[in-house]
């Protein structure tokens, strides 16, 4: 399975900095253009960074593996700037199903948290 990065990855200017079966670690600098109404970065950011993260960790492995539901808990807004560092791990998986937690942050403080299923 080819890893490189995909271009939704690349139009959000994120990046995997590591990255091993069950496990990937995303980065991203979002800018004033990822800002909602209320100048901070658009949940939307945040949800998509956090779901790279997921789909290269759950990918990782070899084998395809898609999307099966995501919930996110926003903790923090967060600001232009402010490096994002979203870390999928898998949690549990077997044969058929996989269950992963990601945690967004930024300078170790909690941003939003997801539990996702592949």
């Amino acid at each position: 399975m080819n890893l490189t990065l995909d271009n939704y990855t690349k139009l959000l200017g994120a990046q995997i900095v590591e990255l091993r079966p069950g496990f990937a670690r995303a980065k991203a600098n979002p800018i004033i253009d990822h800002c909602n109404f209320n100048g901070v970065i658009h949940g939307g950011y945040i949800f998509s960074i956090a779901d790279i993260a997921f789909a290269y960790a759950s990918n990782a492995g070899g084998q395809v593996a898609l999307a099966l539901d995501m919930c996110i808990s926003f903790r923090k807004p967060a600001k232009p700037g402010m490096e994002l560092e979203a870390v999928a791990q898998v949690v549990h998986r077997s044969s058929g199903t996989g269950l992963y937690r990601i945690k967004v942050a930024s300078n170790g403080e909690l941003v939003a948290l997801i539990q996702a299923t592949v």
